[in-house]
């Protein structure tokens, strides 16, 4: 294919990267302002690509050069604080700590008292999180979240164009998905496959709007600090 087949065969999917990273739009962009930074990825993986490679190899580059670029774009607007950032972390850490020892559904106020905050600082702080630009919270593992996409959307036919390559990382977040508990796991599969969005789920589920936001990025963080963990062995 030439280059602009490639895009055009692309395109969809890098719709629905920018779909599904960015959470909130920053003031001033739209969609399309972020399918056309994901499209730059694309060509800049084309510009760089050794021909000689498998397009296997090919596709595992371009998604990274596409999400590089936009997650990229999203941290030169992104508003959270570092401070607010780092104490984000500080609750990844503290997941992978109860993992760690075989328990995978702590309670919110177990995990506020371990991080070293009240329950109060810790809603906040899954609320900072799911307003803001970010999706993305620790990036330990760079591909988590395209390959999180793929995997709750298990789409019975994909094109070579839409299969990620990891599978072994696609196993893991399958292991993972198994460690939420139900609400965790309804969320994310009504979120990212079924297209909904809060307003909606929150209907669905009853619950508040601000609580299903908070359910979702503590799911998220759960995730990711159960792959880094069994990567970290």
């Amino acid at each position: 294919m030439n280059r602009e087949e490639i895009v055009e065969a692309y395109y969809p999917k890098i719709r629905r990267m920018v779909k599904r990273i960015v959470v909130r739009m920053p003031e001033g962009y739209d969609e399309d302002d972020f399918v056309q930074v994901g499209i730059m990825g694309l060509l800049k993986a084309l510009d760089n690509w050794d021909e000689s490679r498998s397009l296997s190899e090919f596709k595992s580059y371009a998604n990274t050069k596409i999400k590089g670029a936009i997650l990229d774009k999203l941290r030169s607007v992104d508003t959270i604080s570092r401070y607010s950032r780092d104490k984000l972390k500080k609750i990844h850490s503290v997941y992978k700590d109860f993992m760690e020892e075989g328990k995978f559904d702590p309670s919110d106020e177990e995990v506020a008292q371990r991080a070293g905050m009240d329950l109060d600082e810790f809603n906040d702080l899954l609320m900072k999180q799911s307003n803001s630009t970010m999706m993305s919270i620790d990036e330990t593992v760079t591909d988590s979240d395209a390959i999180l996409l793929e995997t709750i959307e298990n789409k019975s036919v994909k094109s070579p164009l839409e299969i990620l390559e990891d599978e072994e990382l696609q196993d893991l977040i399958k292991e993972g998905l198994k460690t939420l508990n139900e609400t965790e796991l309804t969320v994310l599969s009504l979120y990212y496959y079924e297209d909904f969005n809060m307003k909606e789920i929150a209907s669905i589920i009853g619950k508040t709007e601000s609580r299903i936001s908070q359910i979702k990025t503590k799911a998220l963080l759960k995730l990711r600090a159960y792959i880094q963990r069994r990567i970290e062995g």
